[in-house]
């Protein structure tokens, strides 16, 4: 393949001047399109390939989305470094961080305008897309169900200076084209949210290949997963959209950069506060409050704040002891593998 095709085929992929600068000559490189516990598959310019993940441990966890560089005329494989990642606390009792997805361009927070719409849980997807960097938008979905839509989509656009909020029935190819004719060649967009939402409606209005849909339940408005895998699809257009299952968890780890991100309009005030170590209680002087009292700032944001930083930082502390004893065991297995070979020298 002649070097401008095999640039187009890349570019086609999401590869981008990133990734061309950590390529390692000669090998050839590999977009992730499904990745499961033993297998991944993915896109080259030669066609699909599969990787035996239980044959190359040393590549460590694969998520859609990565790129991966094959050696000609061998085995071996290499992963690049990421770009972006979309990583969460693992859902369940214990703490490691799991990617979501991997160098992701744009970040589509999908809400549903009934009883799924949640403030909070937008702001949970707004850090977790702040902290690693990929620009987050909100999309939301099923329109008809609202009374007056345009209140939580103001509501939305309240939460991030400068998000983007679009408001659809993802049936209505229609309304979704707006959002289609922004997505470029080559760009790479990840859908987040909860089960039901419509998601997979929103994909399949998008272009991708036709997805399974389902009801919610009339209760409480929550769905079922639809989807139950993580898989990147192709765009008309020429983008890529992972469509991830539904998150019925989101729990942060280590996310201090998009806190500050997200939560500028508090934390902006807290630097006029009189006192610096301000706990925003019943101090004098304190910014915050007086701009809770005027009205200027809602309570919430501050409880949403506190609820965020005091969560990711007790998953961080245990994630990172979590390391540590890793690390403290690597160390005492090099020291025995040290004393072995030094005895074997005598």
């Amino acid at each position: 393949m002649a070097d401008d095709d095999e640039a187009t085929a890349l570019a086609a992929l999401g590869w981008t001047a990133f990734e061309a600068a950590r390529r390692t000559p000669g090998w050839e490189p590999a977009r992730v399109f499904s990745a499961r516990r033993s297998e991944a598959l993915a896109w080259s310019t030669q066609g699909e390939r599969r990787v035996d993940l239980s044959m190359h441990r040393a590549l460590g966890p694969i998520a859609v989305g990565d790129w991966l560089l094959a050696e000609p005329g061998s085995e071996r494989w290499q992963r690049l470094e990421r770009r972006t990642e979309i990583a969460r606390k693992a859902a369940g009792e214990h703490v490691h961080q799991q990617v979501l997805s991997a160098n992701v361009d744009r970040l589509l927070i999908v809400s549903s305008c009934n009883q799924e719409f949640s403030l909070a849980r937008l702001e949970r997807y707004l850090v977790l897309a702040c902290d690693c960097d990929v620009t987050p938008e909100i999309v939301l979905t099923k329109a008809d169900l609202a009374d007056d839509a345009g209140t939580l989509v103001q509501a939305a656009s309240g939460l991030l200076a400068g998000v983007s909020v679009h408001l659809v029935d993802a049936r209505d190819s229609a309304q979704v084209g707006p959002l289609a004719s922004t997505i470029e060649f080559g760009q790479t967009l990840a859908l987040v949210g909860s089960s039901g939402v419509g998601k997979s409606t929103l994909a399949n209005a998008l272009g991708a290949p036709e997805l399974a849909t389902g009801a919610v339940r009339s209760a409480d408005d929550k769905g079922r997963h639809t989807t139950t895998a993580r898989s990147m699809l192709r765009l008309p257009g020429g983008g890529l959209l992972i469509d991830n299952p539904g998150i019925r968890e989101l729990q942060l780890t280590d996310c201090e950069h998009g806190i500050e991100r997200v939560f500028a309009d508090v934390l902006d005030r807290a630097e006029h506060c009189r006192f610096q170590d301000c706990r925003h209680e019943v101090e004098p002087g304190c910014a915050v409050q007086a701009a809770i009292v005027s009205g200027e700032l809602p309570a919430r944001r501050l409880e949403s704040l506190r609820e965020l930083r005091d969560e990711q930082a007790r998953n961080t502390e245990i994630l990172e002891a979590k390391r540590q004893r890793a690390r403290d065991i690597g160390h005492k297995y090099r020291k025995l593998n040290w004393s072995k070979r030094a005895k074997r020298g005598q």
